[in-house]
């Protein structure tokens, strides 16, 4: 049953994945490793060893696991897009943005990861204004739709010592961007089109990364490589004379840029923990976009002792931002995206096992600038820290029973 249940959550990663406007311009959405405690925090939590942390987009982080961990989450929420034509819509979303595994042999972790890093999803339909051709009035619905993900999936080994902790990641990349169109007329007598055009591509990469702890302070930092993707193109057209299905190899459909990243986090008062995060993505060594990219992000947590004060002192509280730079332009303008995050946590009976959500509030764009802009309410819920190998232990256990003594 736990096998299942793994195969059914790693399913549901590779089929949900986020939307925005902005996807026929790129992927818009991208995933920096973060769980859901360090969503609610600013989205921030790579070098923070004060915790059980799945983050492992930093390696040397599997160090905090000393049991086998299981993390995973699915986020959930709204979206609003907006043009400058004043039309406006409503979107839903769900996807599941990572899932981690961990298993630690003395000071050595072995651990796997699979979650999606970049997405773009959307689809629109216009119903256009007749016209004349020929002497007839026509008129037409026009169908666009778009499904964009990229996909990691690591093998992580992490070493942990008192000098630093070290770690390293093999990754592979796997990814699909499928492009629809279709033009549907009310008249019958004239024949409908449309095409597909499907992009496959993959290949394998690396991550580096260190972290220590100094005394109420610990620091991370974290290399990835720059990856060329392989795969192939499939052109589908439902409209003669192309009516057969055309698949043509093509190098490099994707590249994905070097990043460097780091961050620290102080814990003070016992309770309480700030952090901060910076990514540096190296788009301009690839084909794909001109221009380098930063994520800054900030995050405040209170995680009180447990047993000590009122209920309402034991309610752990995270709050925090970020601001995150697109690696494409519209309207040659810089798309910024922005956000704000909350969460909390709730402990269950088992040490170190709980229940994780947060809120985040995301804008994206600027309608004077780009003509084009969106907004997303989300909600995350998480689980980490629950042994999904370890068997139940049995309280039972063989006794002799004393016989009763025959001279009393």
């Amino acid at each position: 049953m736990k096998y299942k249940l793994i195969l059914i959550l790693l399913l549901m990663t590779v089929l949900l994945a986020g939307n925005s406007i902005f996807s026929f311009s790129g992927m818009p959405l991208e995933y920096y490793g973060n769980d859901v405690y360090g969503s609610g925090m600013g989205e921030t939590g790579s070098a923070d060893l004060f915790r059980i942390n799945p983050n492992f987009h930093n390696p040397s982080l599997a160090v905090t696991t000393n049991n086998v961990l299981f993390s995973t989450a699915t986020s959930l929420g709204y979206m609003w897009y907006k043009d400058a034509d004043n039309n406006e819509f409503r979107d839903d979303g769900i996807y599941m943005p990572y899932f981690t595994m961990a298993i630690p042999i003395a000071a050595h972790r072995f651990a796997f990861s699979f979650n999606s890093i970049a997405s773009g999803n959307i689809e629109n339909s216009i119903e256009c204004d007749p016209f004349v051709s020929f002497s007839d009035t026509l008129q037409y619905s026009e169908v666009n739709r778009l499904s964009t993900s990229l996909y990691e999936a690591n093998i992580l080994y992490a070493y942990k010592n008192p000098f630093v902790n070290i770690g390293a990641a093999m990754n592979y990349y796997l990814g699909h961007r499928i492009r629809y169109w279709k033009i549907d007329f009310e008249d019958n007598d004239y024949i409908d089109a449309k095409y597909e055009i499907e992009k496959i591509y993959k290949n394998p990469g690396f991550t580096v990364g260190l972290s220590k702890k100094i005394g109420k302070v610990s620091v991370g930092a974290a290399y990835s490589s720059h990856v060329k993707l392989e795969g192939s193109i499939t052109y589908k057209y439902g409209h003669t004379p192309y009516a057969d299905t055309l698949s043509l190899d093509d190098d490099f459909l994707f590249e994905v840029p070097a990043q460097m990243s780091g961050g620290i986090t102080w814990k003070f008062l016992e309770k309480y923990k700030a952090s901060f995060d910076g990514y540096y993505q190296m788009w301009k060594d690839t084909e794909d976009y001109n221009k380098n990219t930063l994520k800054l992000g900030l995050g405040f947590a209170y995680d009180p002792l447990s047993g000590y004060g009122s209920w309402y002192e034991k309610i752990p509280l995270r709050i925090g931002g970020y601001y995150r730079e697109l690696p494409f332009e519209v309207n040659d303008e810089k798309i910024i995206e922005k956000a704000i995050t909350f969460g909390s946590s709730i402990p269950l009976k088992s040490p170190n096992k709980k229940i994780e959500f947060a809120v985040t509030y995301t804008t994206r764009g600027d309608v004077d600038k780009h003509g084009l802009s969106d907004e997303s309410l989300m909600f995350s819920f998480g689980i980490t820290g629950f042994d999904i190998f370890k068997k139940r232990y049995k309280r039972i256990e063989h006794r002799e029973i004393p016989e009763a003594d025959e001279n009393r």
